[in-house]
Parts: structure tokens; sequence; C-alpha cells
């Protein structure tokens, strides 16, 4: 079977059990702190994907970790998944459920993309600008691409509105070459 299908099956079972037990925010906080420690703890991840360790160690080893931080069920669903052998999943799964989140509240990602570092005002104030235009819940992301020279480029809904200043030389120099 498609790990991809596996991952859904496995968030879409966590995102039900938590909206029945009305706890949808907390597995959520839960899920980004699981993520956060996958994509910056390379002893986790060892333990995580590790053959050598047991079924059991991991459970215990999780539970040390995370019992005073992520809600029961959270934890019981770790359990499954190691004991299932899924833990290889565990980022898919995350992501899938994180969608699931976004897509119940309304909650859309966007990207800008600036050559330099924009202000917190400045973030604040293009946030709420795309969330008027948009009409919907903003959770804006900023990189910083400083071959973009000047302006932007902004994406959101795989959208994409280039306003960069190397997108305009890139142009000109197409339309002198042509």
């Amino acid at each position: 079977m498609d790990h991809s299908l596996i991952s859904v099956r496995y968030a879409k079972a966590l995102f039900s059990l938590s909206q029945e037990k009305g706890i949808v925010e907390k597995v959520y906080t839960d899920i980004q702190i699981l993520m956060d420690q996958c994509s910056k703890t390379e002893s986790f991840n060892e333990l995580l994907k590790s053959p050598v360790v047991t079924p059991f160690e991991k459970k215990k080893a999780f539970n040390s970790i995370f019992e005073k931080y992520i809600h029961q069920i959270t934890l019981q669903f770790l359990h499954v998944i190691i004991d299932n052998k899924r833990e290889e999943l565990l980022e898919d799964i995350g992501r899938n459920y994180i969608d699931f989140y976004k897509e119940q509240i309304g909650l859309k990602t966007a990207t800008l993309y600036t050559a330099f570092p924009l202000t917190e005002d400045y973030i604040v104030k293009v946030k709420e600008l795309l969330e008027k235009e948009l009409k919907t819940k903003i959770e804006l992301n900023v990189s910083i691409r400083e071959h973009l020279i000047g302006g932007f480029i902004l994406m959101v809904d795989g959208k994409m509105m280039d306003a960069s200043i190397f997108n305009k030389l890139k142009k000109l120099k197409s339309k002198l070459l042509s």
C-alpha cells in the first residue's frame, strides 16, 4: 500500500478522535512539538527509526520525554504508530494532521519571499492585508531570497505573484534578446 495513503489514514483517525474528544487544538500543538523534534533532533529520529530499539523501549522513551508535554491521546497514538511499525511515517502523518486542522479552521498558508529581512510590523501589515483581500485566516511564512534583488514573491494556494526586481530584469533581458 502507498505510504502517503497510510499516512493520511492515520492522520484522519487521529483528527477524528481529537474532534470527538474536543482536543483538536491541543493535538495540533502536540503534533507541532513532535514535528519540531523530528526536524531538529537527530537522536530523536535515530530512536524513532532504529530497528534495534524494541517497541517497548521506544514507548518507554517517548513516555519519559513527552508525558508532561503532550496530551495522553497523542501519546497513545504514538504507541499505536510504534506497535504497527509505522514510525517512519510520523512526519507525514503530522503534516497531514496539520492540513486537516488548517482546513477545518479555514487557515491558508502564504509564503512571502523577499530580498531582505522585513520588520515585524511590516509582516503583520502584510498578513492583515492578505486576510482582508482573501477573506480568510492566513499563516504567513517569510523567507529571504537575496537573488530577488528587491521586491517580493508571494505564494498562496499554489498561485504565485512575482513582483521581484529579478523577475523584471529577466523579462527585460528576454525582450531585448528577442
